[in-house]
């Protein structure tokens, strides 16, 4: 009798397991704020979920699914599944997927790129019942979408998911603006949480080097981060003689076609940094003048966070969810008017104290915007599966 009640009180006890898919830091989002968001909840996931209770048990036990020709992105969280190389990948997330988290026995499984228009990674729909979806967001169906997003909105794989998505157990969003949106696609209010992104990630890294002076600063290079619109608001002031340079971080290639120069040649006062590490961007930040962030739609808009939480001046499109992280009102602007955008500079520039009110104003509106807060919120959405 006791052996009995000693293996039922194990068995009880028995760490439920979770899977993270990781296949986002192995494709295109790794150097994007999806790749951020994966990468920095990711292991405080497995930190929390993992720590021991007053009783000597772990509540879950982590493991991720990676791509089977890949290293696994965070060692410390071992691998218990492999995508194989299919010519179509996401069949196997649909048809062998499922199947394997069931005979695996998983309690969770956590994908981090529903909707992503990459064919690595796709949410399968058939796991839907301990599914965590996580919708970054919904530009591909924007009326202003870029091309390549309007033919993937149609292929079947998207369509697939959208059906699945009304009936995934729980479905994780960037932003009460993404929410919206979410509900608007019949998804059930119950289903959709609003978990957004941490800005303490740079806290602990030394800042790098970046000599640079008297820069506007821009992150990101994909069309909605509207760079033809900042270098429109860059030339105006430069025509008035306020000369501003420009960093932007992105890619080479990418940038001068937002910038339509196609011929390779940047003006002097403009410096593209492709992939710098964390601590050359922290210097960038904190160096810079202001980030200008002119987007045209966003899923959340971690630049904007890593910046008020650096001491660095922000302006920003007057549309959600920028509005909702930013709150400031005087750093809110109409992407209507090139000369507003030009004049908030020049105050930035040359009155320290619209800077400094700012500063301040950006500092206190990150100072609680955790990562292990959002690590936290996430455990209680396994813990209702």
């Amino acid at each position: 009798m006791e052996f009995s009640l000693l293996a039922i009180s194990t068995l009880w006890c028995r760490p439920r397991k979770v899977v993270l898919d990781l296949r986002p830091l192995q494709c295109g989002y790794a150097r994007r704020g999806i790749g951020r968001y994966t990468a920095e909840l990711a292991p405080r996931l497995k930190a929390l979920g993992e720590k021991l209770n007053p009783q000597g048990h772990a509540e879950f036990q982590f493991f991720t699914l990676i791509l089977a020709d890949q290293e696994n992105p965070i060692p410390d969280i071992p691998v218990l599944l492999r995508a194989p190389k299919w010519k179509r990948p996401w069949l196997w997330d649909q048809l062998i997927l499922p199947f394997l988290l069931l005979k695996r026995r998983v309690y969770v499984f956590h994908n981090f790129t529903a909707l992503g228009p990459l064919e690595q990674i796709s949410f399968p729909v058939l796991a839907r019942r301990r599914g965590i979806a996580t919708v970054h967001d919904w530009h591909m169906f924007a009326e202003d979408a870029a091309d390549v997003e309007k033919f993937y909105r149609q292929t079947r794989r998207i369509q697939i998911q959208l059906k699945g998505l009304a009936r995934v157990h729980r479905i994780v969003v960037d932003s009460e603006q993404i929410k919206v949106e979410t509900l608007l696609r019949s998804v059930p209010l119950e289903r959709v949480h609003v978990v957004g992104a941490g800005s303490d990630h740079l806290d602990a890294i030394p800042a790098g080097v970046w000599r640079q002076e008297n820069f506007a600063l821009s992150i990101g290079d994909t069309p909605n981060k509207n760079l033809a619109f900042t270098f429109a608001v860059l030339t105006l002031l430069r025509g008035r003689y306020v000369h501003l340079n420009w960093v932007i971080i992105g890619g080479r290639g990418q940038v001068l076609e937002r910038l339509g120069l196609e011929n390779g040649k940047l003006p002097d006062w403009i410096t593209i940094l492709e992939h710098p590490e964390d601590g050359l961007l922290k210097a960038c930040y904190q160096q810079a003048l202001a980030l200008v962030f002119p987007s045209t739609r966003e899923g959340f808009g971690i630049p904007v966070l890593e910046a008020m939480r650096l001491g660095c001046p922000v302006l920003a499109s007057d549309l959600e969810p920028m509005k909702s992280v930013l709150k400031y009102a005087p750093g809110l602007l109409p992407l209507s008017d090139h000369n507003r955008w030009a004049e908030a500079l020049k105050r930035l520039l040359y009155d320290s104290t619209v800077r400094s009110e700012a500063v301040a104003a950006g500092l206190s509106g990150s100072l609680k915007q955790t990562w292990d807060a959002a690590a936290e919120r996430l455990i209680e959405l396994y813990r209702g599966v």
